[in-house]
């Protein structure tokens, strides 16, 4: 397999030349032997450290697709067929397990590593599980979270950090059929779209290698920029955790998220907190409330008609919109019917800096010094350890 150094891999050798067979429909004729098999295997786990990522969900098709052929779990040898849709036709309600005869598995026009899991919701919709080793997850997903051309040191800090984030998730997920989300909400993952080769290498050279504290797995937290001093996860989250504290940060020197301005109408804020619940007529005026330790803001106070509602500045910033409000580092400015936020950073600031990260491997701090400045006095150890 040939892996591009920053830019995407080329089309899955599983699916060249274009797919020509005809498809199967898996159609309700197919459920006795399906429902047989997935009975017994509702959660086969493979011999190493699987994950279970969730990469789609409420879709209402799904076509999966192999050159050489695939493999639907506990069907017997036989002809392979290289496409299968699941529609609403299906009426399985056991998952069915699908993975290629090759490396790579299509989904939807993406190429995964290990197997495919579909299964059909109570609203007639489908959740698609997609059921792999620890190392070949985090290949798709580091590239993903930071630019796969910094520092390699960075890369191998990152590489650690989800992996640990990974484990943590799976170790907490209690009776959902995954581990983790692939969006924004989990880690960032996209099968072998995501995968490139200073990115595969960070994974490779800390194979295995997970954040503990007091011999348990962490929450290894991360963000993009931290606006110069990271902060305490119980600001946040209320989690008191002793490797989640604030620490200052070097990453303003390089931060391309080091200043930023964004304006908004007071009426554009009310419209945005009546999507969450809020009721606030007339807004005229907005003040900080409170202020974290690190210089963040806690809480925000809006003054409005019915009078004066203070409410988590994170809350205001998932109104506003994440990428329209980079972090609660601000300051507002309100001024008639706009208020302006004049802010640093991005991101909720827990944890690992990725920018700081980038800067100390500038200065030529290794991996393990960078995780050790994140989450003080945690461990490196194997996942085989624990």
């Amino acid at each position: 397999m040939q892996i591009s150094e920053c830019g995407m891999t080329g089309v899955s050798p599983d699916l060249q030349p274009a797919l020509e067979e005809k498809t199967m429909s898996l159609k309700f004729f197919l459920l006795p032997a399906i429902l047989i098999v997935f009975y017994a295997h509702p959660f086969p786990v493979s011999a190493s450290e699987n994950i279970r990522v969730a990469v789609l969900d409420n879709q209402k098709s799904i076509t999966v697709q192999s050159e050489r052929g695939l493999v639907l779990e506990g069907m017997r040898p036989g002809r392979r067929e290289k496409t299968m849709i699941f529609s609403a036709s299906y009426g399985g309600t056991r998952p069915a397990r699908v993975r290629s005869e090759g490396e790579f598995t299509r989904l939807n026009g993406a190429d995964y590593r290990g197997w495919i899991e579909i299964r059909k919701k109570k609203n007639g919709l489908f959740l698609v599980v997609n059921d792999l080793d620890m190392e070949d997850y985090l290949m798709g997903v580091v590239a993903e979270e930071i630019p796969c051309d910094w520092e390699f040191d960075a890369l191998k800090a990152q590489a650690v950090a989800s992996r640990t984030y990974a484990l943590y998730r799976k170790k907490n997920s209690g009776k959902r059929p995954y581990h983790v989300l692939a969006t924004v909400k989990g880690q960032v993952y996209s099968g072998r779209r995501g995968e490139r080769a200073s990115t595969v290498r960070a994974v490779r050279e800390t194979g295995g290698l997970v954040l503990v504290y007091n011999g348990k797995v962490i929450s290894a937290f991360y963000h993009s920029s931290c606006g110069g001093h990271t902060e305490d996860a119980f600001e946040i989250w209320g989690i008191d955790a002793p490797y989640l504290k604030g620490v200052d940060c070097g990453c303003q020197e390089i931060s391309k998220y080091g200043v930023w301005e964004k304006r908004f109408t007071m009426k554009s804020i009310a419209l945005s907190l009546g999507k969450l619940g809020y009721r606030l007529k007339d807004i005229s005026g907005l003040d900080i409330g409170s202020i974290t330790a690190a210089g963040r803001v806690r809480e925000v106070a809006l003054k409005h008609a019915g009078g004066t509602t203070n409410l988590p500045a994170e809350t205001l910033r998932q109104a506003l919109g994440y990428s329209q409000v980079p972090s609660v580092f601000f300051e507002p400015m309100a001024s008639g019917a706009e208020v302006v936020f004049s802010g640093r950073g991005l991101g909720h600031g827990v944890g690992l800096c990725q920018w700081g990260a980038k800067e100390m491997a500038q200065k030529g701090f290794d991996y393990k010094a960078i995780l050790g400045r994140y989450y003080p006095g945690t461990e490196l150890v194997r996942m085989g350890e624990l």
